[in-house]
């Protein structure tokens, strides 16, 4: 278990749907390699202060490299194909750790090769701190660090081996399995970390599809609650709902708004002749030759109540809702309902136009339309009424 924590190339790697850009960015950076080389430069101040000046300048050739290195990598990966596979970076990856275990190890054991104590302590330390911080980072790529560690402390046990300092050995392999205990913890945690976002992603996306079935659900019922059953139209409240918000807009923004009440002449005498099933047809005829005449306008038409309608125009339409009104009227008029024993019957309607004026509210328009209803109705019904003039020359007014 231990060993195959540690060998993981990256944690979250096989996820191909959201692969480990990030992750893999952070590894590339070179600014922990930038401060490992001014820490490792450090240690050749004692030395350059001897006149050791061959082994500095060879150390400081390795650092030179392992910075290069570690730059055009970085650059590489920044301005990388949007198509390249993770995978392919990883290899990568992999091989620049290697080159960067191997430099940091060999500049390390050059110093502490030869050296006064002092300066062999200052290049344990800070190859202790090295090893230390490549570690933190384990949980990022395991395999890879574990090589980076292992490549350290391989190059200075030799330099300290060639020294006859053999006590270093059981040092640095208890060192490195701390550090890989260490690691295994660490990579533990954020297994879990990860394997919680995933759990929470799962969670956050359930709560979002529940929130639109939810909202879907709403918004059906806010329709079935302002929709006629057998018209398909909105219903009184659909209609009222309408009115109060087109209303507010003609105040507001000075968009002409007019109301039509439309009526089917002698609808229950046309129930008795013809039947229920018919009338409920006829009402259903009306209602699509309504939607048919107010598609693509700005209106809505209404099943006001029974064998009443109501329409809603706004804008250039109802600057001339007499003579939209009219035209309905004439359509209705040359319309055959289905009745029983395949006959068709004729049927008429009688409309009030009323345009909203500056201080209408809901009631005082519906009122007036109301009251040119039941004056069309007078003047012997299939009329428009909504001023003194009547819209039919044969209509006395």
């Amino acid at each position: 278990m231990l060993l195959q924590k540690l060998a993981l190339p990256m944690i979250g790697a096989e996820d191909e749907t959201d692969p480990p850009w990030d992750h893999l960015g952070v590894l590339f950076s070179i600014t922990p390699h930038l401060v490992a080389a001014v820490a490792i430069l450090t240690a050749t101040i004692q030395p350059y202060g001897a006149g050791e000046f061959g082994k500095v300048t060879l150390v400081l050739l390795i650092l030179f490299a392992q910075v290069a290195i570690r730059g055009i990598g970085d650059y590489m990966y920044r301005h990388r194909s949007p198509a390249d596979k993770l995978q392919l970076w990883l290899a990568r990856f992999s091989v620049i750790s290697l080159l960067s275990g191997v430099a940091w190890g060999l500049a390390l054991a050059i110093l502490y090769a030869d050296s006064p104590p002092d300066t062999q302590v200052v290049a344990l330390a800070i190859g202790c701190g090295i090893v230390q911080s490549a570690a933190a980072r384990a949980y990022l790529a395991p395999r890879s660090t574990l090589l980076v560690i292992t490549t350290v402390t391989a190059f200075v046990n030799v330099a300290a081996i060639r020294e006859g300092n053999w006590v270093m050995v059981p040092i640095c392999v208890a060192y490195v399995g701390f550090l890989a205990s260490y690691m295994v913890r660490l990579i533990t945690l954020d297994e879990k970390r990860i394997a919680a976002e995933k759990r929470t992603r799962v969670l956050v996306d359930a709560l979002a599809e529940s929130n639109e079935k939810l909202t879907e659900a709403n918004e059906q019922l806010r329709r079935h609650a302002r929709t006629d059953a057998l018209t398909g139209l909105d219903n009184r409240r659909g209609f009222n709902e309408e009115l109060t918000r087109r209303l507010d807009l003609a105040h507001k923004a000075d968009r002409t708004l007019a109301l039509l009440l439309i009526d089917v002449d002698h609808f229950k005498r046309f129930n008795d002749t013809h039947g229920h099933q018919a009338g409920d047809r006829c009402l259903q005829v009306v209602a699509e030759l309504l939607q048919s005449a107010i598609r693509g306008l700005d209106a809505i038409a209404a099943r006001y109540g029974g064998e009443e309608f109501a329409l809603l125009l706004q804008g250039s339409e109802a600057t001339d809702a007499i003579a939209f009104a009219d035209t309905l009227r004439a359509r209705i008029a040359q319309l055959l309902v289905p009745a029983e024993e395949g006959r068709a019957a004729n049927l008429t309607v009688s409309i009030g136009v009323a345009v909203a004026r500056a201080d209408d509210d809901e009631d005082s328009i519906i009122s007036r339309a109301d009251r040119y209803l039941y004056a069309a109705k007078e003047a012997g019904r299939d009329s428009v009424r909504g001023t003194d003039t009547p819209m039919r020359a044969d209509v006395s007014a």
